[in-house]
């Protein structure tokens, strides 16, 4: 019984003077864990971003350099792939243009252009992040 009692006594009620300082806490610290949740978010689809463009301009200068491939068939293929990874506003350069009258071993650019704005969710880190660029280039067959 002595034990049970001196628990009990140990047992405090609040003190009025602290009863309001976890909300205190709490409204202090959630604005920042939320912008930093949403900022990781947002660095995140950046990196996916610049990826996705990334394979997409590999992918493209893979086709480039095949013989009996034009520069149209490329652009073409480029924006299907950034319509599948859902990428808006994106922009395919093809250089050289006139890729049939190409010789072999002739150096063959895909530069991919991405505009941040139009692909990103939140705006809490990247505000003015502009357009992502990539390019592959590779040697033609």
């Amino acid at each position: 019984m002595f034990i049970a009692q001196s628990a009990s006594k140990r047992r405090r009620k609040p003190s009025l003077r602290r009863s309001g300082a976890a909300t205190v806490e709490l409204a202090m610290i959630l604005p920042m864990f939320l912008v930093l949740a949403l900022g990781t978010i947002e660095l995140c689809q950046y990196f996916f971003l610049r990826q996705s463009a990334a394979i997409v301009a590999y992918e493209g200068a893979r086709l480039a350099v095949r013989s009996r491939v034009d520069a149209s068939m490329v652009r073409n293929r480029c924006e299907t792939m950034l319509e599948q990874r859902r990428i808006a506003g994106g922009t395919v350069t093809v250089t050289p243009d006139n890729l049939l009258s190409l010789p072999s071993a002739s150096q063959v650019e895909v530069r991919i252009e991405v505009p941040h704005a139009q692909n990103s969710p939140t705006f809490f880190v990247l505000r003015n992040a502009g357009t992502i660029t990539v390019s592959a280039t590779m040697l033609r067959e």
